[in-house]
Order: C-alpha cells, then structure tokens, then sequence
C-alpha cells in the first residue's frame, strides 16, 4: 500500500487495532521519561518501542490468521510512514493503515479515533497507545474477545488508568473522564455503565512513562530482551540495564 499523508487502510474487516504513535522526536515524546533520562535518550528508546510494535503486530509469523486490520493513529501530521521507516522499522506482511488523530487533547483523540473505526464499518476497534513495547498478541485478542459478548472494553495499567479501550460500535464513554489520572479506569468503567454498556477487562498492562518504570520493563524483559529485542538493546545501548543484565 502506498501511503500519501492523509488517511490510508486495507478494505475492513471486522476488527480494527490501532496504535497510538508520536513523532518520535527528542522533547516532543516520553517528556516525563525525558526528564529523567534526558529527551534524546527518551526519543531513541521510543524508536525502539516502534520498532517491537511494528514487527510483532505487523510482520510476525501467524499474521495471515489473525482477525485484525492494523493502523497507526499518528501525530504530528505528515508522513509516519517514513517516519517508521527511519525509525528502522521492517515493512509490513500486510497492508498497514495510517490515520492523522485529530483533537484537543488526549481524550477527544482517543474519541475521533474509535469513531473513525465505527464510520469506516469496522465492528470492534481497539486502540492502545505505543508506550508499552512488550505488549503481548494475546493481550490484543483477549480484546476482540471480549468485544463478542460486551459493549466496551480497557486493559487497566498500573497507575489507576487504562493502556487498551475497545468498543463494539461506538459509544460516548470518554466524556468527563480524567485523563492521565489514577481514577481514569474507574471514571471509564462509570461513565459506560450509566450508559448502560457492558463492560469487560482484560490483563493489566504496565505503560513506560516514567523512570521508575524502566524496572518493570527491565524485569518483564529479562534474561534477554526476546519480547521487545528492539527495547532490550536500546537499554543495553543507553546504559540503561543494570551490569547483572547486561
């Protein structure tokens, strides 16, 4: 598929993944990480987060069977099919989609996202965002999953709010939650049962944000890095795993 800077997807099928994803450029993505790691740091491990996503949710054996359409939900505007690509990401098995997020603020993205997925045809979209590089297939599936039976459904993440949101269809769920908060998963899980929607959960995933997450990615990865290798060796590059690790 040939990628000219606006919106472009494969023809639907009943569920669509899309990946949340910035720029990975030094001061505008992993801020917080960059503050303690410094922002050129932060940037390059980012790449390598893009790197672990791209191969294993668009070119890892099994990809002919699985159920999914995948589309990156990109800013800044512009071409991120070149930015995957300097970023050294492999090409793609199949076609990949690219869709510009419009908004203000995170919430309201993550909004117009899922309703694009809704007014494209697709049945359920899942959208997770590109902060948590050891996320796993199963994880994605359990979603879908999840997605035959119930309305809505999020993976929690570690610190009170939510790294996966899903839906069947498309429902205002997201109006009035905090994000980047600790309530956000218990005001989402709220908001969609005063709906009336079911609501279903899958695993718990961890998303790297800030230094004191690099060990619960170091300790997920270890001995050797094989569920992100991409991440693995930008940590061993930036001097970010301890001597034991390395």
């Amino acid at each position: 598929m040939t990628h000219t800077g606006k919106v472009t997807v494969p023809p639907p099928r009943a569920n669509l993944l899309l990946i949340g994803a910035r720029a990975p450029v030094p001061g505008e993505c992993k801020t917080r990480l960059g503050a303690g790691i410094g922002m050129e740091a932060a940037a390059a491990l980012y790449r390598a987060f893009l790197v672990d996503l791209a191969t294993r949710f668009t070119t890892t054996s099994g990809w002919e069977t699985r159920t999914y359409d995948v589309a990156w939900a990109y800013t800044p505007d512009g071409d991120f099919a070149a930015v995957l690509q300097d970023c050294g990401c492999p090409e793609p098995l199949s076609p990949v989609g690219f869709v510009p997020q419009a908004g203000e603020g995170w919430g309201a993205r993550q909004a117009n996202l899922l309703r694009w997925g809704d007014d494209r045809g697709y049945e359920r979209t899942v959208l997770v965002a590109s902060d948590a590089p050891h996320l796993s297939v199963e994880v994605v599936e359990q979603a879908f999953a999840v997605l035959e039976t119930q309305d809505v459904v999020l993976a929690r993440s570690l610190d009170g709010g939510y790294s996966l949101i899903g839906m069947r269809g498309y429902h205002d769920v997201l109006s009035g939650v905090p994000m980047s908060t600790s309530s956000a998963g218990d005001a989402l899980v709220a908001r969609a049962v005063s709906l009336g929607l079911g609501v279903g959960e899958t695993a718990v995933i961890f998303d790297v944000d800030e230094v004191a997450d690099l060990d619960l990615l170091i300790a997920t990865l270890v001995p050797d890095g094989v569920a992100a290798p991409a991440t693995w060796a930008a940590l061993s590059s930036l001097g970010l795993l301890p001597e034991k690790a390395r």
